[in-house]
């Protein structure tokens, strides 16, 4: 890879509210070794020159699902998954050239396709991964249809990739121990009703206070945490009572459960793109009036959640939660962030915000000595306009992973 320097523009440190003038970049192989408001000399380093652009850290998304390949779940029920891991490194790409350097599989990424990614045989963002969702049987991932009766202990589900179904202590404890053994980089479990699963109301609390806990305790004799698919307020709270860190959508938090994830250091991740995407195409693409009512609730409650958290001090991070077909509008989800806070504090969720969810700090979200040289070069000012990272990625001049540019229209 060598060693570059990119210099001639602007830079943005997410750390702070306005760009930075005159500041240089070095890169050295996978890593960023130096940042200076001084010309950096090297003999070695090739200069690239970005063309009064801006420099920045590459974007996170926190609650993607790259084998989500149809926006109406029960689609890929009979899907093999060689086709859908074919499909779903499309997508990785397609996230990849948008300007998301790393992303957090929330359901159905597992080691295989991070490894596959690491050994460089798909391009993808850096790949962070939970491998299947845990889930009580009838929660948000149990997607059997009404008449199945299957009931094949923890392996039952009738979409296997993305969930697994275990009820009571001993298979709860064994399916989060299996998932960490496969290599997984965080668990996900369900805790209340979902917008896609068939058979539960929105506000159902699933698992009992113990279970939760037991996953939490696992997780953390493994050095990792929990992520709570959640909705309901009462859920939320049982969640981060149990030791959950990251609570997944959270649309109808009330202000003391916010105060009470403050306290304990918890995240949201909220998802406000997908609500109002499958507003627009969720008939179309075959969504059941049943899942079409309950997306109705969630959207209409997105951004007062994200007001709540954020006037309690809770931390917000980005998440999409698009299937295939609307992954293309993975950045307008930054516009929407814009509806309920400054454009500045929803860059600093989609790279710090997110950097630390994924603990890593210092690694990923900014762009320091030692951090990994995953960069974007813009056009524009996202501080003024968050709509430059629209349509597809067009105002992205370049997308560094690793050291190594996957897109460089610079020079």
């Amino acid at each position: 890879m060598g060693m570059i320097v990119l210099h001639g523009g602007r830079f943005l440190d997410p750390r702070r509210d306005e760009l930075l003038e005159g500041i240089e970049v070095l890169v050295e192989d996978d890593r960023v070794r130096e940042v200076s408001d001084a010309p950096i000399r090297s003999a070695s380093a090739r200069r690239v020159d970005v063309g009064g652009r801006t420099v920045m850290p590459g974007l996170i998304d926190a609650h993607v699902h790259m084998f989500m390949n149809e926006m109406n779940i029960g689609l890929l029920r009979n899907v093999p998954v060689t086709y859908a891991s074919a499909k779903a490194a499309f997508v990785l790409k397609g996230m990849l050239m948008r300007g998301f350097t790393t992303v957090r599989d929330m359901a159905g990424g597992d080691y295989g396709m991070r490894e596959a990614s690491e050994a460089g045989y798909i391009d993808t963002p850096r790949l962070f991964v939970s491998g299947r969702a845990i889930s009580q049987t009838g929660g948000h991932g149990d997607f059997r249809l009404r008449p199945d009766s299957t009931n094949d202990f923890i392996c039952c589900s009738a979409l296997e990739i993305f969930s697994v179904i275990a009820d009571g202590l001993p298979e709860v404890l064994r399916a989060v121990r299996d998932e960490l053994r496969k290599g997984s980089d965080h668990i996900k479990i369900m805790l209340s009703g979902g917008t896609a699963s068939p058979n539960d109301p929105l506000d159902s609390l699933q698992y009992r206070v113990d279970e939760i806990e037991a996953v939490c305790e696992e997780a953390r004799r493994w050095g990792t945490y929990v992520a709570g698919h959640a909705y309901a307020d009462e859920a939320i709270r049982r969640a981060i009572l149990a030791g959950v860190r990251t609570i997944e959508h959270g649309n109808f938090i009330e202000p003391p459960t916010a105060a009470l994830m403050a306290e304990r250091d918890a995240f949201l991740v909220p998802t406000l793109i997908t609500y109002r995407m499958t507003k627009i195409l969720g008939a179309a693409s075959g969504k059941s009036p049943v899942s079409l009512a309950k997306n109705e609730r969630v959207n209409a409650a997105g951004l007062t959640s994200l007001e709540i958290c954020r006037a309690a001090g809770v931390p917000i991070g980005f998440g999409t939660d698009l299937s295939m077909h609307t992954q293309l509008y993975q950045c307008d989800g930054l516009a929407i962030h814009r509806e309920a806070m400054p454009a500045a504090e929803v860059i600093r969720s989609a790279t710090l915000v997110n950097a630390r969810i994924l603990r890593q700090e210092g690694q990923l979200g900014e762009l320091i000595p030692g951090s990994h040289a995953d960069l974007i070069v813009v056009e524009g000012d996202p501080y003024a306009d968050l709509g430059i990272f629209k349509d597809g990625g067009p105002n992205i001049a370049a997308i560094m992973k690793g050291g190594r540019f996957y897109k460089d229209t610079l020079q």
